[in-house]
């Protein structure tokens, strides 16, 4: 099965799992990075803001055909409650979604803020023609948990 995991990550966290789920499932990976990058006190600000507005940035890449893809992953960090600026632009770029599987795995501080923020992502998902079929919300302590990476690649695989 060919899979990519396409991501964006803020502060390394989203990407250390991104990596280590593209490293057990033998997939593509591709992170996603804001066309005007976020610094500092400015992404608390500005990100969160257009997070709460479910705005999307203009990202790097800005187009991606899923079309050749049997197994998508999505992940992002979760920014005042909702998925990330960066990550809306990424799904708004994403071509040949139709029917196909997707799978969405959010990081966060507390699984409050990520299990407000995993309907915004599969909300989103759907509407460009994904079939979501898992959701994962880890909260900073999992997202160093192996183990747990580790099952829910194996949950990915059995799907």
């Amino acid at each position: 099965m060919k899979t990519i995991v396409i991501f964006h990550s803020h502060t390394g966290i989203t990407r250390r799992v991104a990596e280590r789920l593209s490293g057990l499932l033998g997939g593509e990976k591709i992170e996603i990075a804001p066309e005007k990058k976020y610094s500092g006190h400015f992404a608390l600000i500005k990100g969160c803001y257009r997070s709460i507005k479910r705005s999307a940035d203009p990202v790097i890449p800005g187009d991606i055909d899923v079309t050749d893809y049997d197994v998508i992953i999505i992940g992002s960090p979760v920014w005042a409650g909702r998925p990330s600026p960066v990550i809306n632009g990424a799904i708004k770029g994403l071509n040949g979604c139709r029917g196909k599987k997707v799978f969405a795995v959010m990081t966060c501080r507390n699984k409050n803020s990520g299990s407000n923020a995993i309907g915004f992502l599969v909300e989103q998902l759907k509407n460009k023609g994904f079939v979501v079929s898992k959701t994962v919300v880890l909260d900073k302590k999992e997202t160093n948990d192996d183990t747990l990476i580790e099952r829910i690649a194996g949950d990915i695989r059995a799907a």
